[in-house]
């Protein structure tokens, strides 16, 4: 329900988990089977457990299975779950190592259950939004249908703009930009012009590149379908530059200070003007929701279509002892608007309630919401109803937005990191060390960026390259 920052974490211990062996039982045909879900979110055990029993009602009818909804924000607690073997039938992966997780055994292959028994999601799912879910040409992900393609730029205060007679159009990149924050900075001295989006300095990219694996791996100019060479995100032009403005903007006392180790998760509900956004169609109003102030944004980097916003996030695990009723359950959570608005939301006038019969809701007057679910992380953002304050046009406009924007080269691509899992995790650490310090201004560029090039490259950055160098060529060479 809320809008809740994404905590980012790459495990590479699920490189080194032993391998399940799925175990398909057999049941009788009168057995109601009980499924358990992990999603991302973070409600309250007796909460989840009052929506299960409820949503349990439903799926007993129509698929002959309970559910038992589990959720969790700490990506720690999941990859032990899984690795531990823990009974888990149905799950949302977000932040977890895809690649680790096929090559490690732990998930089933789909692509016969995806076919047989999920036949109503199947339909409603384009071709080319299957690509990315696919390692060694099997399915292993599920697709969701939310923000396929996203623009990206900076969320700013409307009040404060008003008040200074700035209009967000007109801030078109980082010298407008930085206009504007030399304005807030003088007349608003109890604000800090520009602050993290969440700790430790979190903040959304707002760059051209292809980002195929975590700014290790990526193409420097993402709409560009000639560009098909690999580079780091941290020898693009692009990201030098950017430091540079921060540095510079650091100096001149525009930034939150000590933004870098910053353990405050939601800056701009309190202290913030600005900070730096993706962006698509709603997302002013669920961030002015969330933050308690009216949101304007200004666009830098136009809409692009990537793999990394249509890779899957729903599995079943190799462990799963009914796979065919799991994916007869995210079948559901997929096409069925009742049972997606149920997990998703919560029961009706107990952790919701109508504002307009079947397209906007709201959190009932008086009530605390301990369902602080994320719509985003279920199967089919699009079938869901929104929340007040949002036009419910908005769910066609991302539609739209998703198909008028950008293909990315290397669409549908999935690194394959497997052999070279060892020169991830080094160069991981070289990144601990600067990128997040130099993207606030807390190092010299000229001085910095030289140094952490030359320990990724220590640390095997063109091993991982020439190896993403060759299956993206592959990869490439076979959409001909």
């Amino acid at each position: 329900m809320k809008r809740k920052k994404m905590m980012a974490a790459v495990l590479a211990a699920l490189m080194t988990c032993s391998a399940f062996t799925p175990a398909v039982a057999v049941k009788a045909d009168d057995d109601v089977v009980k499924l358990k879900i992990w999603v991302f979110g973070e409600g309250s055990t007796e909460e989840c457990e009052k929506v299960s029993e409820a949503l349990s009602e439903i799926t007993r009818e129509k698929i002959g299975a309970e559910v038992e909804i589990y959720q969790t924000i700490d990506t720690e607690k999941l990859n032990l779950a899984m690795t531990s073997g823990e009974k888990l039938d149905l799950v949302c992966a977000h932040n977890l190592d895809r690649s680790g997780l096929v090559s490690s055994g732990m998930l089933l292959p789909l692509d016969d259950l995806y076919t047989e028994y999920a036949p109503d999601a199947a339909a409603m799912v384009k071709e080319e939004d299957t690509k990315a879910l696919y390692f060694d040409d099997q399915m292993y992900f599920l697709p969701s249908n939310g923000d396929k393609a996203r623009a990206s730029g900076v969320m700013m205060r409307k009040d404060i703009l008003d008040e200074l007679g700035i209009n967000a159009d007109d801030i078109k990149g980082m010298d407008d930009f930085h206009d504007v924050l030399v304005k807030v900075k003088e007349n608003y001295p109890d604000l800090y012009p520009l602050v993290p989006s969440w700790v430790g300095g979190g903040m959304q990219k707002t760059f051209h590149i292809d980002d195929i694996y975590n700014g290790l791996v990526v193409l420097e100019n993402g709409f560009d379908p000639s560009d098909t060479t690999i580079t780091s995100q941290y020898e693009t032009q692009e990201w030098k530059d950017f430091c540079n403005y921060m540095y510079q903007w650091n100096q001149e006392g525009l930034l939150m200070p000590d933004a870098a180790t910053s353990t405050d998760n939601s800056p701009m509900s309190t202290v913030g003007f600005a900070d730096y956004e993706n962006l698509i169609p709603g997302k002013e109003a669920d961030f002015s929701k969330d933050n308690g102030h009216e949101f304007v944004s200004a666009q830098f980097v136009e809409p692009l279509k990537d793999t990394e916003r249509n890779k899957g996030i729903w599995c079943i695990p190799a462990g799963c002892e009914y796979p065919e009723k799991a994916m007869e359950l995210w079948n559901l959570l997929y096409s069925d608007k009742e049972v997606a608005t149920m997990a998703a939301y919560g029961i009706e006038g107990v952790n919701y309630e109508w504002v307009e019969e079947g397209s906007v809701v709201k959190i009932p007057d008086g009530v605390k919401d301990t369902y602080t679910t994320y719509e985003w992380a279920w199967p089919n953002l699009n079938i869901l109803p929104v929340f007040e304050g949002k036009d419910p046009a908005v769910r066609q406009e991302l539609e739209e937005f998703n198909d008028s924007a950008a293909r990315a080269t290397s669409l549908g691509f999935v690194l394959d990191t497997s052999t070279i899992m060892n020169e991830i995790t080094a160069c991981n650490n070289v990144k601990q060390k600067y990128e997040t310090p130099l993207q606030w201004g807390a190092l010299d560029p000229e001085e910095a960026i030289p140094e952490f090039i030359e320990e990724l490259e220590a640390a095997g950055l063109r091993t991982i390259h020439e190896e993403a160098q060759r299956q993206l060529d592959e990869y490439l060479a076979k959409q001909k």
